[in-house]
């Protein structure tokens, strides 16, 4: 039994393009990853070649997705400080 709420993400969901468009990094790295399965078929690769050469690229695609996420998640919480933390400064050299 699914326990998740019933949404409904066409209503509130962006297209695909929409959101590639806004990471060009991403786009790239699915359009390799296709890539990479047109070659296998084109190089005769077998069912265990080609999964192998697709898993790889979706690991790095995880790699990468991560990476963005870590980095969007930083800057937004370094953004927040001020409003939340008036009193602190920013991370530098003093001026003495």
């Amino acid at each position: 039994m699914n326990d998740e709420p019933s949404v409904n993400w066409s209503a509130t969901r962006r297209s695909l393009e929409v959101r590639l468009a806004r990471r060009p990094e991403l786009l790239a790295r699915l359009h390799h990853i296709i890539d990479t399965l047109d070659h296998s078929v084109a190089d005769g690769c077998d069912a265990h070649a080609a999964e192998d050469r697709v898993i790889e690229e979706l690991r790095q695609l995880g790699q990468e997705v991560l990476g963005q996420w870590a980095h969007e998640t930083n800057a937004q919480a370094q953004a927040q400080v001020p409003a939340h933390h008036p009193e602190a400064r920013a991370h530098g050299k003093k001026n003495a």
